[in-house]
């Protein structure tokens, strides 16, 4: 009987020390398993994010790796982008400097400005020198090398007259019969009598002669760009625009644009397009331009 009781009691413990074991084993394929779970969350992590890296195209890419972007000007194109003297410092202003600075935030890097000869810009985009250009004109021969975003401006013309005309001049009727200055080889010469055909027009080879043609009582007003009339309107207490004004077509001004590299930079290009639709909008593009205006003076014309 003794004998049978130790023969159990053997046998109870090697099943206890089988399960021990088993007990053991499977904790150690479970801690293994849970290292391999880790590891190949890791893994996946690491290829979704090459994944998205080739993704980008290749100005994005190097944009994020560098942690800016670099935005080139040639900074005498007032008032998208103009040296001025600020505090006795010579800063680079302009609206096209806010919008450098809304993509730069946008994107959630830092920004950068290069100054350079207006021959330069273009060279500069397709060596990646710089990431982008703003405020170019969509041409073919730009098309070969450079993608463009949508417009988001065009030149608008207005009409300045004598101050004590302004509630005489509102509609575009009241220039019918009305003698109206016109620079010679300007995109007003075409535009102009295309719209007011019943106007008279007075067409000379300088804006002051023409300026002082309206000052002098001899035409009645005169066409000109609105950067350029706000000017006179702003350093001639006499001068004041008049309500009439209109906006190239399409054919006659195909808008200033932003241009990035060509070859697959389309998530640049997206992300431009993105803040333009923003500023548009919410009208920070129109105050940037009028902030950029009120720092102008008569040297700034060009």
């Amino acid at each position: 009987m003794k004998k049978g009781i130790e023969r159990l009691t053997t046998i109870l413990l090697v099943i206890v020390m089988m399960f021990s074991l088993a007990a053991c084993s499977q904790e150690t394929k479970d801690d293994g398993g849970s290292d391999e779970t880790e590891t190949k969350t890791e893994t996946e992590a690491k290829e979704g994010e090459d994944d998205a890296e080739a993704k980008m195209g290749e100005t994005m890419a190097k944009i994020k790796k560098e942690g800016k972007i670099v935005m080139g000007v040639n900074a005498t194109y007032a008032p998208f982008e103009f040296h001025k003297t600020i505090d006795g410092k010579d800063e680079i202003v302009g609206f096209d400097i806010e919008l450098g600075q809304a993509i730069a935030d946008e994107l959630g890097v830092e920004f950068e400005v290069s100054d350079m000869s207006f021959d330069g810009l273009l060279p500069a985009l397709a060596t990646g020198k710089v990431d982008f250009l703003p405020g170019l004109a969509y041409s073919e021969e730009r098309a070969e090398n450079a993608s463009f975003t949508k417009p988001y401006h065009k030149s608008v013309q207005v009409v300045l007259v004598g101050k004590d005309s302004t509630e005489k001049i509102t509609a575009d009727s009241d220039l019918s019969g009305k003698t109206i200055g016109i620079l010679k080889g300007a995109v007003q010469e075409k535009t102009f009598p295309a719209r007011y055909p019943d106007a008279k027009t007075y067409v000379l080879g300088k804006i002051p002669d023409l300026i002082a043609a309206l000052q002098s009582g001899r035409i009645d007003g005169v066409c000109l760009d609105y950067v350029v009339a706000s000017l006179y309107e702003k350093y001639n207490e006499d001068l004041k625009m008049s309500e009439i004004q209109y906006e190239l077509t399409d054919e006659e001004d195909t808008g200033s644009c932003v241009l990035v590299r060509k070859d697959n930079n389309e998530d640049l290009i997206e992300v431009i397009n993105t803040v333009l639709d923003r500023v548009i909008e919410n009208g920070d593009l129109e105050k940037w331009e009028e902030d950029a205006i009120d720092l102008m003076d008569m040297d700034d014309i060009g």
